[in-house]
């Protein structure tokens, strides 16, 4: 069996990390294909040292827009397929991007196996571009692994793996020490449907009414918008570059709370007993606000009473990464 897994967005590399390792300690061979959707020097060739992960190919897809990516990227994807893979080759796709998407369609227009992690995840909005990636990945996968029980009612063969980062987090938690609840607030937006001015504006009337100091590593989606469309940032939040994933997660162990409409963030935000605020309508990973650890609302309040109890099992399947291999690995 030939195993190809694509990728390409740095929470990608995340997810694909105890994959990777567990491939690699195994002698299991996993050829690693990245689009470089996101693909930023000062952040994803840093990620990618970080995680001690080996590329074996960079497509550079270039784009202006999502749809060039997507028309470029199935071409170069396909191209690429086409010199690497056989009849017994099973290509692996991660999450709901765009790179997910259009590697599943070439996978399944070239005759492919296609196993998708993180499969059978929904929000409800049909209007938010990752909820139609997932549902299409879905359509076109012949394996679906499934972080959360729950998400089986929406695929035909689901196989419950648990989630790919708390393996991983778990694995690494000597690396970054006690967790503690006296340092800023964690700020980090970036989805598509918070660069709106009224709604942007609301997060940080919020930020400036906490009173509680700040840090926002800003997306470059996000800090594009503020000055194109002038907002003011309160005086409170401390904008920063974008940071390493070793550096997110001092924060995310340090904090106070969260506030963040990023998918990974909030689904970690238990891991490290953190509260937090998701500043959207829908949410996918709706266990953190059924335990408690989040709310999708504006609450200037939620803060006060900060600390709460970890939980580092949420998501979490001990032999998720043992499980995808011998699936994949089925005569």
């Amino acid at each position: 069996m030939n195993i190809i897994t694509i990728i390409g967005t740095r929470p990608q590399y995340i997810k694909l990390k105890p994959f990777y390792d567990y491939c690699k300690n195994n002698d299991i061979s996993n050829y690693i294909i990245d689009t470089n959707q996101h693909y930023s020097d000062n952040v994803s060739k840093n990620l990618i040292e970080e995680l001690d992960l080996k590329i074996d190919c960079n497509l550079r897809v270039e784009s202006d827009s999502e749809i060039s990516f997507m028309a470029n990227g199935l071409s170069a994807v396909k191209n690429k397929l086409k010199e690497i893979s056989s009849n017994n080759s099973i290509i692996i796709v991660m999450g709901d991007t765009n790179s997910t998407l259009i590697s599943a369609i070439v996978a399944k227009k070239m005759g492919l196996r296609l196993a998708h992690i993180e499969s059978g995840i929904r929000c409800g909005d049909r209007n938010r571009p990752e909820e139609l990636n997932r549902i299409l990945v879905d359509d076109l996968s012949d394996i679906h692994f499934i972080s959360r029980k729950r998400d089986a009612e929406n695929v035909s063969n689901p196989i419950y793996v648990g989630d790919l980062e708390y393996n991983f987090l778990n694995g690494i938690e000597h690396l970054y020490g006690n967790i503690s609840y006296g340092g800023n607030i964690l700020l980090t937006i970036h989805r598509q449907e918070n660069m709106d001015v009224n709604h942007l504006v609301s997060i940080f009337d919020l930020c400036e009414s906490i009173k509680y100091p700040i840090t926002f590593p800003i997306h470059h989606r996000t800090a594009n918008f503020v000055k194109d469309n002038n907002i003011s940032i309160p005086d409170n939040i401390e904008v920063v570059d974008p940071i390493s994933y070793m550096e997110m997660i001092s924060l995310m162990r340090d904090c106070r709370g969260i506030i963040s409409d990023s998918g990974g963030v909030t689904k970690t935000a238990p891991f490290f007993g953190k509260k937090c605020i998701i500043p959207l309508c829908q949410v996918e990973w709706k266990e953190v606000i059924w335990e408690e650890y989040a709310i999708n609302y504006l609450n200037k309040c939620w803060f006060d009473d900060y600390k709460i109890e970890r939980n580092m099992n949420l998501y979490y399947k001990k032999y998720a990464c043992e499980t995808i291999v011998n699936k994949i690995l089925e005569k």
